[in-house]
């Protein structure tokens, strides 16, 4: 009899975007009998089960937070999971962290683990935050191990006495879904030039790449005041994600508008952006783990970052970029202008696309989750 496992995620959009490829691995170099539980768009759950990974079940899951829907989603949960066994239960991503934690102990599967992705309430404080840590405490109380994308995630956890560190888990170095080191590479000069004309960015300029969601979140704000301090410099910025809210719609329109960057939609091609830059620019506040700073330097392009959790994992230190203090944009200004007119600059990080690769090549990760999901398999 086939193994069986199932991961539980709140949208499905988060299956094809972070388990992309990873899945497909694990169902071709494994028996396992793969069952994906989410909610999402009919498009994207359309996109899901093209893919043939196993049984897509949507049970509606929403990710705004309401008591009547989510209380709904429960019991649908755990009805499924009353008539379903599995040998290992994963759930990830905020909403289905705590539905599938709840609904797993209440059908007694078998393994339970939970995946820690990332805390969208990393930066709150009071009650807020104690509410949130709390529903986080119970859900790894009710799991057999929690994994954790990040060192710093789970160090930030532990000492916050969210659960035991004898459940806590990173698997190799970090990172979701690591990189694809024959996609993300560099392109020479020439190829660099071509890909610039391509999006309509000036040949001769600095260019700074932004990939990631549009936001406040993001640092988007503070990447406003830094422009602003360069508007005198070369520098031509490239932004590509979804815009989430005003703040970061309006940073990006001033800059656009004005002629010293460009907009990009989210695709598929971000490596072509990155490929494009002098820099990343990589100002979020919180992540799980910084995952576009290790495809930046896999494409040889060094990350300024500020040190906060999840990114500290993916910045190594004048190997693959450098680190700042939270909202230092005085700092982060001064080391772009320094940057600009340091001919040597490139070559101060050549070591760093040999250290992503070292360190997060992608289908050593992928198999590496794949022994641990197996070795759960088997103590269950």
């Amino acid at each position: 009899m086939k193994p069986k496992i199932c991961f539980i995620m709140t949208d499905a959009v988060s299956f094809n975007v972070l388990y992309r490829n990873q899945l497909e691995y694990i169902r071709d170099s494994s028996n396992f009998e793969i069952t994906l539980i989410c909610g999402g768009s009919r498009e994207q759950l359309d996109i899901l089960r093209a893919r043939n990974l196993g049984e897509v079940v949507d049970l509606n899951f929403q990710r705004k937070p309401s008591v009547l829907q989510d209380a709904k989603s429960l019991v649908l949960l755990t009805r499924y999971l009353f008539i379903r066994r599995f040998d290992i239960v994963i759930y990830l991503t905020p909403k289905a962290l705590l539905l599938g934690s709840i609904a797993s102990t209440l059908t007694m599967q078998k393994r339970r683990v939970a995946f820690s992705v990332g805390r969208a309430y990393e930066n709150f404080s009071g009650l807020k935050k104690r509410a949130f840590q709390g529903l986080d405490q119970l859900s790894f109380g009710l799991s057999h191990e929690v994994l954790f994308v990040s060192d710093s995630l789970v160090n930030v956890c532990l000492s916050e006495n969210l659960l035991k560190e004898n459940k806590a888990r990173v698997i190799d170095n970090g990172s979701f879904n690591g990189i694809d080191i024959d996609v993300l590479r560099p392109v020479e000069q020439m190829a660099k030039q071509k890909l610039r004309r391509q999006y309509r960015v000036p040949v001769d300029a600095f260019v700074i790449c932004v990939v990631g969601r549009i936001c406040e979140d993001k640092g988007l704000k503070d990447i406003g005041e830094i422009s602003e301090s360069l508007k005198s410099e070369n520098i031509h910025f490239m932004f590509i994600g979804d815009f989430e809210d005003d703040i970061g719609k309006s940073v990006v329109d001033r800059i656009v508008k004005e002629g010293r960057g460009v907009y990009i939609p989210a695709n598929p091609k971000v490596e072509e952006v990155i490929q494009c830059a002098d820099l990343h620019l990589f100002l979020s506040y919180r992540e799980g783990f910084g995952n576009v700073a290790i495809e930046a330097a896999s494409c040889g392009v060094p990350t300024f970052a500020y040190d906060v959790v999840g990114v500290k994992d993916s910045v190594k230190q004048d190997i693959s970029g450098q680190k700042f203090q939270l909202k230092d944009t005085v700092s982060v200004t001064k080391a772009i202008k320094q940057a600009i007119t340091d001919t040597s600059f490139k070559d101060k990080y050549s070591e760093a696309r040999a250290w992503a690769i070292q360190n997060f090549e992608q289908k050593e990760l992928w198999q590496s989750y794949l022994d641990f999901y197996l070795h759960h398999t088997n103590k269950a």
